[in-house]
């Protein structure tokens, strides 16, 4: 059976990684969460203190970025990869507020983007990648196979994010969340370098109305009819 490159784009907080993580298990396919790379970057950022006084010193970060190296270890309880920043385990922490609040910032920088582009290149080079983004299909993988576009309204991804923190046990406020919900939205459709945009040959899929478990069956049909052709 051939193997295809998936890419999974859309708005913050659709269930992106977790639908691209369910059907990368299922396929048998490698899954990279490109957002959570810019996520431990942000969380690097955070902890060198680029982001002082509301201020935030991207010429700092630049001179940084060299140290900075992302990978995923799979993890056996859960069946689904783990985010490690310089080899040590970050996927709780880069999924805070204070990480969410500031990663559009982050991720809009030229040179992070360009760093973070090249890794992500480099992980799907033998195809059987599924991965997810803002600009996975236009601009990371401009000729994958199959593309999918998702969205859903902002007051249910503010709630879906509200539900996941209250769940961690993490302090948490729905308005804060949709607020910050709307913002990331502008920064990622308004930023100058690769602007979350959906990519001509993408197929749309708002899934508001839609459980884990017919979204996942959706996904699998388009997946099906892909390696047919």
């Amino acid at each position: 059976m051939k193997k295809i490159t998936i890419a999974i784009d859309g708005f913050s907080s659709c269930g992106k990684s977790t639908m691209a993580k369910d059907l990368a298990k299922r396929i048998g396919y490698v899954y990279v969460d490109s957002g959570a790379m810019y996520r431990a970057v942000t969380l690097y950022a955070i902890e060198h203190e680029c982001f002082k006084d509301e201020k935030f010193d991207s010429e700092k970060l630049r001179s940084m970025m060299g140290d900075i190296h992302i990978s995923f270890k799979f993890n056996p309880e859960t069946g689904r990869p783990d985010t490690y920043l310089n080899s040590i385990k970050v996927e709780d922490r880069i999924r805070t507020m204070e990480v969410s609040e500031k990663v559009s910032i982050v991720a809009a920088l030229d040179f992070v983007r360009s760093e973070m582009v090249t890794q992500q290149q480099a992980f799907g080079k033998e195809k059987g990648v599924v991965m997810d983004g803002r600009d996975i299909g236009t601009t990371v993988f401009p000729d994958a196979e199959l593309k999918i576009f998702l969205t859903a309204s902002p007051e249910i991804r503010a709630q879906r994010r509200f539900d996941e923190l209250k769940a961690k046990g993490q302090e948490a406020s729905f308005d804060e969340i949709l607020e910050n919900v709307k913002e990331r939205d502008y920064l990622d459709q308004h930023r100058e370098v690769s602007p979350l945009v959906k990519a001509e040959d993408a197929i749309t899929l708002d899934n508001s109305h839609l459980t884990i478990d017919e979204q996942n069956e959706w996904l699998m049909q388009q997946f099906k009819l892909k390696i047919k052709n």
